[in-house]
C-alpha cells in the first residue's frame, strides 16, 4: 500500500480539483484508514477482500460507500474514501503487477528494503512536489469522533503524529538510492490514484445529484 506522505500528497492533488471546502479535514480523512494497528482492523479499515495467495486481494471501496451513504460527500469520508480508492491502485498496479507476494515469500528481507525505499522517499516526494506545507495543515486540523467506526480516536490521534515525522528527513536522505521501487513508478502511482479518484467522485456526485431530481 502507498505510503502516508503518499497519501497525503493524493488528497492535496485531488483537493485542487474538486469543491473540498476543508482540506485540513480531507487530508486527516486521507491518512485515517491506516490508523488501525492489527492485522484484523486494518482489514476492516480497509474494506478488503479476496486473498493475497491467488492475487485476489482488492479494496472494496464500493462497501465503503454504501455503508456510509449519508456520510460519503463530507470531507473526512471523502479523504478516507480517497485512501482506499489509492490502495486499490496500489494492489492492482504495483503490489500484483510486480509481483511482490512471491518475492517476499523468496526473501523475506524485501520487506525490509520495501519499507526503506518508503522511508528514503518521504524526502524525495516532499521536495518534488513541494509540498511541505502539508505538514502545517496536518499540525492545525483539529480532531473529531467520526462516524466511521472502524478507526478509534486515540489510534488516529497517535497515527496523526507518527505522520507529522515523516516530515523530517536530511539532505543526505534525499540522495540515498532506492532499492525497490523507482521514482518514476511511484510518481505514476499518485497521477494514477488521482485519476482514480477523480473518476469515483465524479460519479458519486452524478448519482448524487440525480437522485435529488427523483
Amino acid at each position: 500500500m502507498g505510503s502516508r506522505i503518499m497519501h497525503l500528497i493524493i488528497a492535496d492533488k485531488v483537493s485542487k480539483k474538486l469543491p473540498i471546502e476543508n482540506k485540513q479535514v480531507f487530508l486527516l480523512g486521507a491518512i485515517s484508514p491506516d490508523a488501525a494497528f492489527t492485522r484484523k482492523r486494518k482489514t476492516d479499515s480497509h474494506f478488503f477482500e479476496g486473498s493475497l495467495e491467488d492475487g485476489t486481494r482488492f479494496v472494496n471501496y464500493k462497501r465503503f460507500i454504501e455503508k456510509y451513504p449519508t456520510e460519503i460527500l463530507n470531507e473526512y469520508a471523502l479523504g478516507y474514501l480517497t485512501h482506499l480508492i489509492s490502495d486499490d491502485v496500489w494492489m492492482k498496479q504495483v503490489y500484483f503487477k510486480n509481483n511482490f507476494k512471491n518475492r517476499v515469500d523468496a526473501d523475506p528481507r524485501l520487506l525490509e528494503r520495501w519499507h526503506n525505499d518508503f522511508r528514503k522517499l518521504n524526502g524525495k516526494l516532499i521536495e518534488w512536489f513541494n509540498c511541505r506545507y502539508l505538514k502545517d495543515e496536518l499540525v492545525e486540523d483539529i480532531l473529531f469522533k467520526s462516524a466511521i467506526d472502524e478507526i478509534k480516536l486515540e489510534d488516529l490521534k497517535k497515527f496523526k503524529e507518527e505522520t507529522l515525522e515523516d516530515f523530517i528527513y536530511s539532505q543526505e536522505d534525499l540522495l540515498k538510492e532506492l532499492e525497490v521501487y523507482s521514482f518514476q513508478q511511484i510518481s505514476g502511482y499518485i497521477d494514477f490514484s488521482i485519476k482514480e479518484v477523480i473518476d469515483v467522485w465524479l460519479s458519486l456526485n452524478k448519482e448524487s445529484t440525480s437522485s435529488n431530481l427523483l
